[in-house]
């Protein structure tokens, strides 16, 4: 049952359909080539008058792109199997992925509480506990944000509520809390030109920068070293998120913003859900932005550009804070 699962695997029936179809090809042009040939014999012999000079060349073109087309729909078939594939493989890998993350933290909360309960740690103790149980249900916080936007921007006909704000404030009071809140030594470089005005939804570029700052801590080898840039680029803000972090090879980078796709070397475990980079790209391109990633190479870290339309208009005075 199996040999016959492999004999029937799509790749292989499309080689074998590419091959039939070279076959059915030579075959074509053998059979009209000799068909002509014959009816001419019979014509030069019965009806020499109504003889041709030449072959009716516009019935072989006919035939061969007759056949010509048909293969090129068996091959977008197979291109779409493929896709279907890829993606049915990557949502397996996210539902065992995010199975893990939901049960690590649940596990550590069940963990911390059946220990307070049965043992009454000192206060010391509990605090320690209670800061870890803090950082689980955050954790488990965060993904479920994930899950949520992803379902959300996958709507075709979402549509986000932009209005005109003060971007370089509003980047900087979002990033300023994070900056002390790193692990130990870790750092956060910040350079925001001020002024900068864009037309945004809030809520939902909170969504990419807290998945930028997630990234860059999930990818980062030893203690986080960020920098964040915010300036002018023509009609564009341009957004700047570098960290040095593992960095990646040069294959990655057109898949790096695809749903469910995690850039990591095979031994490696590192947490999360593959669901980052695409929200940060969906939510750039529903803002009319654009955004790329970039990397030197592994172990060179990573930088994540964002460019949003500036707002040359007056800001009402409720939205510059």
């Amino acid at each position: 049952m199996r040999r016959l699962g492999r004999l029937i695997n799509p790749l292989f029936a499309f080689i074998a359909i590419q091959l039939i179809w070279l076959v059915l090809l030579i075959l074509w042009i053998v059979w009209f080539v000799e068909s002509h040939q014959k009816i001419r014999d019979l014509a030069a012999k019965y009806s020499p008058e109504l003889l041709q000079g030449g072959i009716d060349w516009f019935i072989l073109v006919e035939g061969i792109a007759l056949l010509a087309a048909i293969l090129a729909g068996v091959y977008v078939i197979f291109l779409f199997w493929r896709r279907q594939a890829s993606l049915y493989r990557a949502q397996r890998h996210f539902i065992a992925q995010v199975t893990h993350e939901l049960k690590s933290p649940l596990a550590s909360l069940q963990l911390h509480l059946e220990t307070i309960r049965r043992r009454q740690p000192p206060p010391q103790k509990l605090q320690t506990f209670v800061d870890t149980m803090l950082g689980d249900t955050a954790r488990l916080g965060t993904l479920i944000d994930n899950l949520l936007s992803a379902n959300r921007l996958e709507q075709r006909d979402l549509r986000l509520d932009l209005r005109p704000v003060d971007l370089s404030k509003f980047i900087g009071n979002y990033l300023r809390p994070h900056k002390y809140a790193l692990p130990r030594a870790g750092t956060m470089e910040l350079d925001i030109e001020p002024d900068l005005k864009a037309n945004i939804e809030p809520e939902s570029l909170e969504t990419v920068l807290r998945n930028l700052l997630e990234n860059a801590l999930l990818y980062s080898s030893g203690p986080p070293q960020l920098n964040v840039a915010l300036y002018r680029d023509k009609q564009w803000a341009h957004l700047e998120f570098r960290d040095a972090g593992k960095g990646f090879d040069r294959r990655h980078l057109k898949k790096a913003f695809q749903m469910f796709y995690r850039i990591r070397a095979s031994n490696e475990s590192i947490r999360g859900s593959g669901l980052g980079l695409f929200i940060v790209r969906t939510v750039v391109r529903l803002h009319r932005g654009k955004v790329w990633i970039e990397s030197a190479g592994p172990g060179t870290g990573a930088t994540v550009h964002i460019r949003l339309p500036l707002f040359t208009g007056k800001i009402p005075q409720e939205e510059t804070a």
